[in-house]
C-alpha cells in the first residue's frame, strides 16, 4: 500500500507534469495537504525529497517552488551532464556484471511498454535507466549528482517535449518526440556498456545527452 509520503511525492510530480505548477510557481505545503486530505508532515517530507532530487528549489523567503527554466540554465545543466554521465558510462562499461546487464534489459522492456501506452510515468523509468548505469559503474559518488541532473533535465522535458505536451492536450505534431528517440538511444547505450568498450560507451552517452539537449533547444530556443 502506498504511504502518505509516497502519495504526496507522486501527486506533486504529476502537478508539474500536467503543468498545474508552471516554472517559478510556489508549491505550498498547506495547500497540497488540504487538496490530498493528508497531514502536513508527509507533504513536508515529500517536498524535501523533491528538493533533494533536484525537481524543486527552495529558499527561506519563498519556500518550495518550481525552478525557472532558461537557456543559460539548460546550457549549464547539459554541460555538467556531459561531464558526469559520460564518465559514468565509461566506468559502467569497465565494471558491469551479469546482474547489471539483466537489470538493463528488464528496464528496456519496461520503457517500451510505458512508452507505447503513452504513460506519463516514463520519467520514472528514465531515472531507473540512468541510475542502473550508475550502479554498473560501481562508484556510489555518481548517485546523487546523476539523480539531481536527471530530475532537473526531466523538468525541461515535462514542459517542452511532445510526449508530455501531448498529454496536456497540446498539438504534439508540432514538436519532436524526444522520448521516442531516447528509447532507441538507451538500447544502444546499454549494448555499448554490455560490450565492455569504455570508449564506445562514453561516445554513445555523449551522443545521447547531446541529442536531448539539441531537442530542447530546437523546441524552445530555435
Amino acid at each position: 500500500m502506498e504511504s502518505a509520503e509516497e502519495r504526496a511525492y507522486r501527486s506533486i510530480i504529476n502537478m508539474i507534469v500536467f503543468h498545474k505548477c508552471p516554472p517559478g510557481s510556489p508549491v505550498v505545503e498547506k495547500q497540497i495537504a488540504e487538496e490530498l486530505n493528508l497531514s502536513r508532515t508527509p507533504v513536508r517530507n515529500a517536498l524535501k525529497r523533491l528538493v533533494s532530487d533536484g525537481l524543486l528549489d527552495s529558499s527561506k523567503n519563498r519556500g518550495c517552488f518550481v525552478p525557472m527554466l532558461s537557456r543559460r540554465d539548460l546550457d549549464n545543466l547539459y554541460s555538467f551532464r556531459m561531464l558526469i554521465e559520460c564518465d559514468c558510462a565509461k566506468k559502467a562499461a569497465l565494471h558491469c556484471n551479469a546482474m547489471d546487464i539483466k537489470r538493463m534489459k528488464s528496464l528496456l522492456r519496461e520503457e517500451k511498454v510505458v512508452f507505447n501506452e503513452r504513460k506519463e510515468e516514463i520519467y520514472l523509468v528514465n531515472e531507473k535507466i540512468h541510475l542502473a548505469i550508475v550502479t554498473a559503474s560501481q562508484n556510489e559518488y555518481f548517485v546523487k549528482p546523476v539523480k539531481q541532473l536527471i530530475w532537473r533535465s526531466q523538468l525541461y522535458l515535462f514542459f517542452f517535449d511532445s510526449f508530455y505536451m501531448g498529454n496536456v492536450s497540446l498539438n504534439k505534431e508540432k514538436l519532436p518526440d524526444g522520448n521516442f528517440k531516447s528509447c532507441e538511444e538507451h538500447r544502444i547505450l546499454f549494448e555499448a556498456i554490455q560490450s565492455k568498450d569504455p570508449v564506445y560507451a562514453e561516445q554513445v552517452m555523449e551522443e545521447h545527452v547531446t541529442a536531448t539537449y539539441e531537442l530542447l533547444v530546437q523546441t524552445k530556443w530555435h
